[in-house]
């Protein structure tokens, strides 16, 4: 049988506690600036169900068996698909849109009795929001949500495609966990990066064949995106810079030898030539030129995200 770890969320006030029992061992944890604590432990490994180019996490809402899609660019810990939550009164809060321009109605619940992520349970779940996640059904009838950037807050977090799993590593004031990362075998290089008014949107800035570009991280984009001014697209597609994806016309290609820095440059896959994304202003983008590096980036290396120093750790997929 399947051990599950079992962890408590309550909360009074802005201050929040979580216990963990695992094994008949209790571990208690902290609140960072007035955030929940979701991880437990000093190191902590997610498995990954792949679903194309989309990174899934197996779990549970009050009984309804299903995938989490994990989405950096989502900053709750928890986003509820509603149509797999039943019996659970909820009221309309806001309202949002994904980066494609579907909007929908975001929903709060007081209360969700049973989340299930991977092996561990969370009971008793005050203040989670969701809302119609039907655009994902696409991908997987079985998603039940997503999971965001605040699950993992307070840890720093490696993304193995290769290994199919998250890595989430305590921050401790004090100590520094890629101290030696340079050391590593497989180390190429370090990133670090900004962010304006969301802080789980990561971004650098790459100077490529004379076009300054904006580059966000995300893992929910698919391979990835991009937008560029038409005079660029036209110049870099001559110089054989980018490439049609398919042989037909489509707005999906292939760019070539795109300096990151000193130390990397890559290519890229399957990239969405957008004319526009609505994402843009609410993360205080306003960049003609940018790109989205998603699954096409990431299935090619191993990254750490250290969150705490703002710092992206690049390594070879071994």
């Amino acid at each position: 049988m399947k051990k599950i770890q079992l962890v408590f969320l309550l909360s009074i006030l802005t201050s929040f506690s979580v216990n963990a029992q695992k094994n008949g061992l209790e571990e208690n944890s902290k609140i960072i600036q007035d955030k929940r604590i979701y991880l437990v432990g000093d190191v902590i490994k997610v498995p990954l169900v792949m679903i194309r180019d989309w990174p899934f996490i197996e779990g549970e809402i009050n009984g309804v068996k299903g995938r989490w899609m994990f989405d950096t660019g989502n900053a709750e810990a928890f986003s509820l698909h509603s149509k797999k939550v039943t019996g659970v009164e909820s009221e309309v809060v806001g309202s949002g849109f994904v980066g494609s321009g579907q909007k929908y109605e975001v929903l709060e619940y007081p209360v969700i009795n049973r989340i299930v992520v991977g092996d561990t349970l969370y009971n008793d779940v005050k203040e989670v929001r969701g809302n119609n996640f039907d655009f994902l059904e696409g991908i997987t009838p079985t998603v039940i949500g997503q999971i965001g950037f605040d699950y993992f807050n307070g840890y720093d977090m490696k993304i193995d495609y290769l290994r199919s799993e998250l890595t989430f590593y305590k921050q401790e004031e004090g100590i520094e966990n890629w101290k030696d990362i340079k050391k590593n075998k497989n180390y190429i290089t370090s990133l670090p990066y900004f962010t304006r008014k969301l802080d789980n949107h990561p971004m650098i800035k790459v100077h490529h064949k004379g076009v300054d570009f904006l580059v966000t991280f995300d893992t929910a984009g698919g391979k990835g995106s991009f937008t560029i001014e038409d005079s660029q697209f036209e110049k870099l597609k001559e110089e054989g810079d980018i490439e049609n994806f398919y042989d037909e016309p489509s707005t999906i290609y292939n760019w070539y030898n795109i300096k990151i820095d000193d130390r990397l440059t890559v290519n890229l896959y399957g990239m969405d030539k957008e004319k526009f994304s609505p994402a843009h202003k609410p993360l205080g983008i306003n960049e003609k030129n940018t790109f989205t590096l998603d699954h096409s980036f990431l299935s090619q290396y191993i990254t750490i995200w250290d969150t705490k120093n703002k710092v992206i750790h690049v390594l070879e997929k071994r």
